[in-house]
């Protein structure tokens, strides 16, 4: 069987504004950031059964320094020509938007001109070039199994970006500069596809609405489906919004289809002359009998299998400090304190006398008798070499480590 990081929600709908404090320093919810202090006072097991993809979640924490530096004003200025290829630019009541794309004087004059008229200034995917939104990205990503992105939306006074729309994903809006007034539609107008769109005929708000102001730290959860909308009252506004593309339940069904076809050359034919006509008899037998020899058990774990190392060659790959290590190589002894990387995404499988791991698009294959010790390294936060479990003399353990910080799973605390 395989061992992969993920975690299922459960279902069973509500919506809520959650009133709460949760002091944080500067620095923890970014190096130590969960499903759990993402949704914060509220568990995570409520979070999961009562609210993920069923209903938005409103929190409210009075705790400005709840995110510390997670992105500052400063970060997004320095992004501005260090980040994306691009600087976008929305302003809803003028119905105007537009991408400003390279750093010639004239583009980069054109975002200065939208931003003093009033337009939000919009960083798209900031987690492929800020380090601190990508090690967010990838700890949610190591959590949950599903794919993490940020965006960054900064909005003067007064300003309001969008209008009414919902979207294809699920999001989760971090203010971390200002404040925000926002509407949320109560009940969700469509279970959008992952590539579909809000139709201009769906723009506008309809039935019961929350409308809320979020304060620096609080945060709000909206599933995909739910219109919303926001503006800026007397103040600058800066918010992160956290993406979450899912691997869904038809994906892993389509996968077990094409295992099949693999496996069954037949399943490739065309269906019979004239299955266009009569009561489809001979076609649905077939189908079903091909369905109940798709629902085998071992089949089907054979199925999650490969699907999950799928999503471990998909997953981002971060290899900062590996070029510097390398150069810099410094002997290892049984006293150096080490950990796993942040964020990592792989799986593990155990045969017989080996035990293999999948970590981006590499396998790696140890004897049988480093599997305590590989579930450990790459689990325990922090830990001396010499604390590795196992029945391995302190030669073994020295050469593990280094085998692991070379494969950049295990860096040197």
């Amino acid at each position: 069987m395989t061992q992969t990081k993920m975690a299922i929600a459960n279902q069973a709908p509500d919506v809520t504004q959650v009133e709460g404090e949760a002091q944080r320093s500067a620095s923890h919810f970014r190096d130590t950031v969960t499903l759990q202090s993402l949704v914060s006072p509220v568990s995570e097991e409520e979070f999961r059964a009562r609210y993920w993809e069923k209903t938005p979640l409103i929190v409210h924490r009075g705790d400005p320094g709840y995110y510390g530096d997670l992105f500052t004003l400063q970060d997004f200025d320095e992004s501005i020509t260090r980040g994306p290829s691009y600087v976008k630019t929305a302003e809803a009541t003028a119905n105007k938007q537009a991408r400003h794309r390279g750093t010639t004087a004239a583009i980069l004059e054109g975002v200065l001109t939208d931003m003093r008229d009033g337009h939000t200034l919009i960083l798209d995917g900031m987690h492929q070039f800020d380090p601190k939104l990508k090690v967010l990205c990838r700890r949610m990503g190591q959590e949950t199994g599903h794919v993490f992105q940020t965006n960054l939306y900064l909005t003067p006074p007064n300003g309001k970006g969008f209008g009414a729309h919902w979207d294809n994903h699920d999001v989760f809006v971090l203010q971390v500069m200002g404040s925000k007034h926002w509407k949320v539609e109560k009940n969700r107008r469509t279970f959008p596809e992952k590539e579909a769109s809000t139709p201009d005929t769906e723009r506008e708000f309809r039935g019961d609405v929350h409308t809320f102001t979020l304060q620096q730290g609080d945060m709000v959860y909206i599933p995909r489906g739910f219109i919303h909308a926001a503006e800026c009252g007397s103040e600058n506004s800066m918010h992160i919004t956290l993406g979450a593309y899912y691997s869904t339940w038809d994906e892993l069904l389509i996968a077990a289809i094409r295992m099949a076809a693999m496996r069954d050359e037949s399943l490739r034919l065309a269906l019979p002359f004239g299955y266009m006509k009569g009561d489809g008899a001979g076609p649905v037998n077939r189908a079903r009998e091909e369905l109940r020899n798709m629902a085998d058990p071992d089949f089907l774990t054979q199925v999650l299998e490969q699907f999950r190392d799928e999503v471990v060659k998909k997953a981002s790959l971060d290899i900062s400090g590996q070029v510097a290590c390398f150069y810099r190589a410094a002997e290892l002894m049984l006293d150096d304190k080490v950990g796993p990387r942040a964020g990592l995404v792989y799986t593990i499988r155990r045969g017989e006398e080996t035990v293999t791991l999948n970590f981006g698009t590499r396998v790696i294959t140890f004897p049988g008798f480093f599997g305590e010790a590989l579930d450990f390294a790459l689990n325990k936060p922090g830990y001396a070499i010499r604390d590795l479990p196992g029945d391995l003399e302190d030669a073994e353990r020295v050469f593990f480590i280094e085998r692991l910080m070379l494969e950049g799973l295990v860096v040197r605390n």
